[in-house]
Formats: C-alpha cells, sequence, structure tokens
C-alpha cells in the first residue's frame, strides 16, 4: 500500500518536473522503491511494537485510602511483563509505611521469573525470587535457595490482576512460593486461603479485577479500582 502510493505520487507529480528539467526519473526510481519498502516494513511492524497499560487502584482502611497501588502491564507478541507498585500509610500504635514492588515476566503462557520486595518504613522486609530454570523454578527467599520441581508455572497472584481465573485453579504465590488453590465463592468473587492463615477475595467486573478484600489477623484492608 505505502510502496504503490510513493511510487503513484512520484509519477503524479515529481516525473514531470525531472522531464522539463531533462533528468531521467529512472534515476530516482531504485532508491524510492527502497524506500518505499523499508517505510512499509516500519509500518506493519509497528502492530508488533510492545503496548503498556496502567491500571490504578486504592488502598482503602476504615473506608480512607491509605495508599495507592499501580499495576503496569506490557504485552508483546506472546510475552507477558507485569509490574506493580505499591504504598500504603498506616497508623496503629505508630505510623507504618509498606512499599510493595512485584514483577512478573510471561513467555509464550511460562512464568520466566518473579520478584517481591517489601519496605516497611524504609527497610527491607521480605526478599523473593522465582526463575525458571531448565525443568524446574530456582526460588530465593530472603536470601535462601531452593528449588520447585515444576515445568511450568502458568499463572501466579499478580495474573488474578489481569484476568479472571478459573475455579479450583492452582495459582502459583510468589510470597510463599508455593501453589495455592482458588475457590469460586460466589458469581465473580473467588477466596484464596494463604498458608499464614489469612485469607483474599478477588472480586471481577468484565473480567478485569475490580477489588482485593485483604483480610489479615491484624486488619482488613481493600484494594479497589480507581
Amino acid at each position: 500500500m505505502i510502496p504503490a502510493l510513493l511510487i503513484w505520487l512520484f509519477k503524479k507529480y515529481l516525473a514531470p518536473v525531472l522531464k522539463d528539467k531533462h533528468i531521467s526519473p529512472l534515476t530516482f526510481i531504485a532508491p524510492l522503491k527502497k524506500v518505499a519498502t523499508l517505510l512499509a516494513l516500519l509500518y506493519f511492524s509497528s502492530g508488533l511494537i510492545a503496548q503498556e497499560q496502567i491500571v490504578k487502584y486504592n488502598v482503602l482502611h476504615s473506608g480512607k485510602i491509605v495508599g495507592h497501588m499501580d499495576l503496569y502491564q506490557k504485552r508483546e507478541g506472546d510475552d507477558l511483563s507485569l509490574k506493580m507498585i505499591s504504598q500504603v500509610k498506616m497508623r496503629f500504635i505508630m505510623s507504618i509505611q509498606v512499599d510493595i514492588h512485584e514483577e512478573s515476566v510471561f513467555q509464550k503462557g511460562k512464568l520466566i521469573s518473579s520478584s517481591i520486595c517489601r519496605k516497611v518504613n524504609g527497610k527491607e522486609k521480605a526478599s523473593r525470587q522465582t526463575k525458571a530454570c531448565g525443568d524446574c523454578y530456582q526460588t530465593l527467599n530472603d536470601g535462601k535457595s531452593g528449588q520447585l520441581g515444576q515445568k511450568q508455572i502458568s499463572q501466579n497472584l499478580m495474573l488474578l490482576y489481569c484476568r479472571e481465573p478459573d475455579n479450583n485453579a492452582q495459582i502459583y504465590c510468589d510470597n510463599f512460593q508455593q501453589f495455592l488453590q482458588i475457590k469460586q465463592v460466589s458469581p465473580h468473587v473467588y477466596r484464596i486461603d494463604l498458608p499464614d492463615g489469612n485469607y483474599n477475595f478477588y472480586s471481577y467486573t468484565n473480567g478485569v479485577c475490580s477489588k482485593v478484600d485483604i483480610h489479615h489477623s491484624l486488619y482488613t484492608i481493600q484494594i479497589q479500582l480507581a
């Protein structure tokens, strides 16, 4: 489409001018075709350029906004990169600020790597990494290495923010570095019980996570779509 258009424009407008000046149009045809082909390649490859989407959430405690969370989704073909950055400020006996940075990389539906870093009042309290390595996964938990005898992880907790899961699906929890079962409790609402006795509810609207209710032994907070 683009090469044909450029050549037509050349013949329509530029060729007569060159003819008047006794310059052969053939001098420009070959370079013009090369330029047109390059432009066409750039045009059609633009559909393959990575697309990034940002989804913003508010964090609430007792009905008041106490923090924010941003989810970055970057898709490039069959590859998906996720990044989640959250900051929460709450006051119990003392003021507490929690900063969490999470990342996950999927290639053709397989988790390649994930990481979690959690800081409380500026001090690192948790650091977790999971990385695909051959037919298994290598893990790192606050400096301690481990291994998961799993060939492929196709879903983790971060993906729950991007799409509604299947009932009774096994979800990889990057924080606890183990698989958890998700159970549907009502239409478009799912529950996950965590190994530490806490639990979360994930609610969906039009296939997108619109709210997460986090039930901790010390508090309850909501993450709501902004």
